[in-house]
């Protein structure tokens, strides 16, 4: 039987239609630019050639400038990033091992873990600050006190600890993510074909999801980069990371320094998300392109870094070791531009410049990143 739906005027299911679009578009409208018009306004009003943050005098750059001569700016830059790569590195290993267990195994408990492990990312960060300030006042501190004679305090250690128990979650959710859609009979033809597990871990499974990996990884990278009220519970004395410092400065006053900074974090934080959504949507082009700029970018800062040893007075047996170890990127990207050549065959258009634009990012962030680190 034939369904029969009621005929209205055309007319009227015009003017309600043309209502409903244009009630629609102004709501959109105004919640985005509630959003993202003060946000516009600070990037603009950071090219000012004055100080004022009221008038727009003209265009300059004199404030961008000032960033870069700033060392104290650039030593906090340089925590936040010690601290994101080693924050990184571990929650995205034992967010993707935990992952994998969840997924693959059957134990007790297995429900109330998984709802364990969402936790982090439900309770408000300022009870998770709360909560890991006591931890360490409280309980580690005086128990490597009592039972190892260690007098330890809040810093970098501290403030890396707490960014990889609140970034653990975030891995294990996208790999999660990523392992739902996962096609397990792969490995059985894997298996069926000789490999071991080792093998098929290495072949087959870590291939498929190193996008989700790759996502994870950049997310809490992001999130650990952006990260103010937990890390202003767990620093030292002395320790500055950049949402502190940009805080600091915030204190004193509004100045177009400050709208300079803030929008360098900004970009920084979208161009991590955007590859991250890149990492997790997108097929192995991107996650090749990644590799292939991220190596480069290394490569071509120890390039960089090994001609300026040849200055009067820059040689040294260190930097020079440390300098052909990066310089090694170049070959590493070199190897890995056949895969991703093969792989940018089957792209369109559009997926090649996305493709180019990811590597010309990731390479200008892993030179960033050396530079800031070993500078």
């Amino acid at each position: 039987m034939s369904a029969k739906f009621p005929v209205y005027p055309r007319q009227q299911v015009r003017l309600a239609t043309r209502i409903g679009n244009w009630l629609l578009g102004g709501n959109a409208a105004l919640v985005f630019g509630f959003l993202y018009l003060p946000v516009l306004i600070l990037i603009v009003f950071s090219f000012n050639d004055t100080r004022s943050v009221a008038v727009f005098s003209g265009f300059s750059t004199e404030w961008y400038v000032k960033l870069s001569h700033n060392t104290e700016l650039l030593g906090a830059a340089k925590n936040s990033l010690l601290v994101g790569l080693i924050t990184t590195i571990v929650a995205t290993t034992i967010g993707t091992l935990t992952a994998l267990a969840m997924d693959r195994y059957r134990f007790k408990l297995r429900t109330m873990f998984d709802a364990n492990l969402y936790l982090p990312i439900v309770i408000p960060e300022i009870v998770m600050g709360i909560s890991l300030l006591l931890f360490f006042n409280q309980a580690l501190f005086p128990f490597l006190q009592s039972a190892f004679g260690i007098r330890a305090s809040t810093g970098l250690h501290t403030i890396t600890i707490s960014h990889i128990a609140f970034d653990i979650p975030f891995v294990y959710v996208i790999v999660r993510a990523r392992l739902a859609d996962f096609d397990r009979t792969l490995e059985e033809a894997a298996a069926d074909l000789g490999a071991d597990e080792w093998q098929t871990f290495k072949r087959v499974t870590l291939p498929l999801l190193m996008p989700g990996i790759i996502g994870g990884a950049l997310m809490a990278f992001t999130l650990s980069l952006d990260d103010y009220l937990i890390t202003v519970f767990t620093k030292g004395v002395q320790e500055q990371t950049m949402p502190l410092y940009i805080y600091s400065l915030v204190r004193k006053g509004v100045t177009p320094e400050i709208n300079a900074l803030s929008s360098v974090l900004l970009a920084g934080s979208i161009g991590l998300v955007g590859l991250s959504l890149t990492a997790q949507n997108g097929g192995p082009v991107y996650t090749k392109g990644m590799s292939l700029g991220a190596t480069a970018g290394f490569g071509l800062f120890g390039l960089y870094g090994l001609l300026s040893l040849f200055a009067p007075g820059g040689f040294t047996f260190g930097g020079l070791i440390l300098h052909l170890a990066l310089l090694f990127g170049l070959y590493f990207a070199w190897r890995s531009y056949a895969g991703f050549n093969e792989e940018l065959v089957d792209a369109n258009r559009s997926g090649r410049i996305l493709a180019w634009l990811t590597i010309f990012i990731t390479g200008f962030a892993a030179y960033l990143s050396a530079w800031l680190l070993l500078s």
